[in-house]
């Protein structure tokens, strides 16, 4: 009579979750990036304008500088929502409220 080994099979364990973001998250990255790209390019566009008003190599014609001078008053309303954006606190944060709104009973009458 031959002895009957018995193999007992443990199951693997389970593998380790990645820690993800929620499309909610990847959707407010994103919307952060963008934002930020473009203040970028504002004060990029801006830093430029003033740069050819203040170290213009040869002297600007009036109509030139009335036009520089036109697109700085301009650019002053976007670059106090931008710093508005960025130094607001909570901007971008959504929260769900915590509790639901209560629901009226079959009388009629809020709970």
């Amino acid at each position: 009579m031959a002895k009957e080994t018995i193999i007992k099979e443990t199951p693997d364990p389970p593998k380790p979750v990645k820690a993800g973001m929620t499309v909610n998250e990847k959707i407010q990255v994103t919307r952060f990036y963008a934002r930020f790209g473009i203040a970028l390019g504002a004060l990029a566009i801006f830093s430029y304008i003033v740069h050819m008003m203040l170290v213009a190599p040869e002297e600007l014609a009036a109509s030139s500088k009335d036009l520089l001078n036109i697109l700085i008053g301009a650019f002053i309303p976007i670059l106090a929502g931008i710093s508005k954006f960025y130094f607001e606190s909570g901007s971008d944060i959504h929260e769900m409220p915590a509790d639901p709104a209560p629901k009226p009973d079959e009388s009629g009458e809020e709970k």
